[in-house]
């Protein structure tokens, strides 16, 4: 699947166009694309925070949409990652 996204990619035609002529499925196209870009784009679950003199705000994502917002406490940044 990666050998045919990076065939498209090269082929400079729009995705629907690439799959009306592939004879590819569109629906499955969009998602071997997205799991391919999502992979490329996440490097590991965790990304490493250095501890800094100046007070920084760091949001914090979980996979069920809840967003919040820590003053640079890294303390409670570790104690709401492992809430989750």
């Amino acid at each position: 699947m990666v050998s045919m996204i990076e065939d498209w990619q090269s082929s400079g035609k729009s995705k629907k166009q690439y799959c009306l002529e592939k004879g590819i499925n569109e629906a499955k196209f969009y998602y071997w694309y997205a799991r391919i870009n999502e992979k490329e784009s996440l490097p590991g679950k965790f990304i490493p925070i250095e501890k800094s003199s100046g007070a920084r705000e760091i949001e914090l994502f979980y996979p069920n949409g809840v967003k919040l917002k820590v003053n640079g406490d890294l303390l409670l940044l570790a104690q709401l990652i492992r809430l989750y």
